[in-house]
């Protein structure tokens, strides 16, 4: 969830025993847990391909959670960096999955890539959600995402990773591409 259009959050992965670890430990100290499957196509625009840079920072997707569906744009700062802070994030609800895809297809843009997951989300104090994701044909992560503004980007990313500290959390290696790239490159696509 971003505020003010702005996301700033980490992804680890997990191996499996931490994934069942972390579900045990968040399902005693968090509230509002819920489970949901999750299936988000991405796209990119012919005029200039999101994957041309070194270190893509734009996304576009359509999403799929439950019968709800969203197209959604992100833009990762700082551009040109291997490390994101944070991203400018722009949703829309549409109506109709496929005449929205049909619609982007007709204007040029193509699908690159569909993740699909199934998401564990925690609420945190209110300050945090917390996700715990099995990714198809990638593994299990944690996601933490702040929900409020702990008064700059540098001081809410120190508040997320003291956070997955607390939980136990490797953070020596946070992923700084997200699922679409891993994904892509695991393919051979990038």
């Amino acid at each position: 969830m971003a505020f003010d259009n702005t996301e700033v959050e980490i992804k680890l992965a997990l191996t499996e025993e931490e994934y069942f670890r972390l579900t045990n430990l968040l399902a005693k100290i968090t509230s509002n847990q819920k489970e949901s499957k999750q299936i988000d196509e991405y796209f990119t625009p012919a005029n200039r391909n999101f994957l041309d840079p070194k270190f893509p920072c734009e996304w576009l997707s359509l999403r799929q959670r439950g019968e709800k569906i969203i197209l959604n744009y992100k833009h990762w700062w700082p551009e040109g960096q291997e490390t994101f802070t944070h991203c400018d994030e722009i949703e829309v609800k549409v109506v109709d999955y496929s005449q929205t895809k049909k619609a982007l297809e007709t204007l040029g843009i193509k699908s690159l890539v569909t993740v699909v997951k199934v998401r564990l989300t925690y609420n945190y104090q209110n300050e945090f959600e917390i996700f715990l994701d099995s990714v198809n044909d990638l593994g299990w992560f944690i996601e933490i995402e702040a929900l409020k503004n702990f008064g700059s980007i540098q001081t809410t990313r120190q508040k997320l990773f003291e956070l997955a500290e607390q939980l136990g959390c490797d953070i020596s290696q946070p992923d700084k591409r997200g699922y679409p790239y891993l994904l892509l490159k695991k393919k051979g696509l990038i």
